[in-house]
């Protein structure tokens, strides 16, 4: 599981879990059906507690992202095309918000911005 934690991060770390498990739903990294990590597992590999980890998973399940079976552990829980569309804009427009910002505090004009956004996506991802 590949999970970063950054202690110098304002988030809570149980936010962090939470937010990078979402994006490897979302992304397909972690396919519907597939285990999570055992609490107590993941919060040994990430060196947390486990009332981190246990939150974080509490959350995700009562947002609807995975399954819990007593006994046999935490599952991915398929999602709805729309909602997955829904939340893929919701973390796009939260990181467009976050550079928005960045930009601002560097004194950059939106002009500039708009500028280099639209740079990006006519010369699209070179990488795919």
């Amino acid at each position: 599981m590949w999970i970063h934690l950054n202690e110098e991060d304002s988030r809570p770390l149980y936010v962090q879990v939470k937010e990078q498990l979402i994006r490897d739903i979302l992304n397909g990294s972690l396919h519907p059906g597939a285990e999570l990590p055992s609490i107590r597992g993941l919060a040994k590999e990430l060196r947390t507690s486990v009332i981190t980890v246990k939150r974080a998973y509490q959350d995700l399940e009562q947002d609807g992202y995975i399954y819990t079976r007593p006994g046999k552990g935490s599952f991915v829980k398929q999602q709805p095309d729309e909602e997955l569309q829904k939340q893929k804009i919701i973390m796009f427009r939260k990181k467009a918000e976050e550079l928005i910002q960045f930009g601002r505090q560097q004194h950059l004009s939106d002009e500039v911005m708009s500028t280099i956004f639209s740079q990006w996506l006519e010369k699209g991802d070179k990488k795919q």
